[in-house]
């Protein structure tokens, strides 16, 4: 009986850490310096968003979907030799085309308008060397 109670305590213990950590990561600063270190841009859905990420050929992204699961989607820059498969956010998994605002890279940073609440999370260059955590309100 002893072992159960102390079993319990721990499970409890750890639960409630984890979800302490969970709500300071939500909780991230509304504007960053970028670089190697993860920081946050906060907007409200329907706006311009501008995330101030270097020139890549490619973008990732990770989302979770309405099960809270995560999904990681690219994106490939046009530079006119790929005109079929740039300027939309695929699937990595299944290499569907996802919904999203309107996306390009102009004026050293990615730009999304009309950004959709579906469309926060963790935004990387191609090789996941800088991010932003996005939220849309």
């Amino acid at each position: 009986m002893r072992k159960l109670a102390v079993f319990l305590f721990l499970v409890a213990f750890f639960s409630a850490t984890c979800f302490a950590e969970e709500e300071e990561e939500e909780e991230s600063p509304s504007t960053g310096s970028g670089g190697n270190g993860v920081s946050g841009i906060q907007v409200d859905a329907g706006t311009q968003l501008t995330i101030p990420l270097p020139q890549a050929t490619t973008y990732r992204r990770i989302v979770k979907n309405a099960k809270g699961k995560e999904i990681e989607h690219l994106y490939r820059v046009c530079n006119g030799k790929n005109k079929k498969t740039c300027g939309y956010w695929e699937n990595v998994k299944t290499k569907k085309k996802v919904a999203s605002g309107k996306t390009n890279f102009a004026n050293k940073a990615l730009t999304i308008n009309n950004i959709r609440k579906t469309d926060s999370g963790k935004y990387m260059t191609g090789n996941k060397k800088h991010s932003y955590n996005v939220k849309v309100n």
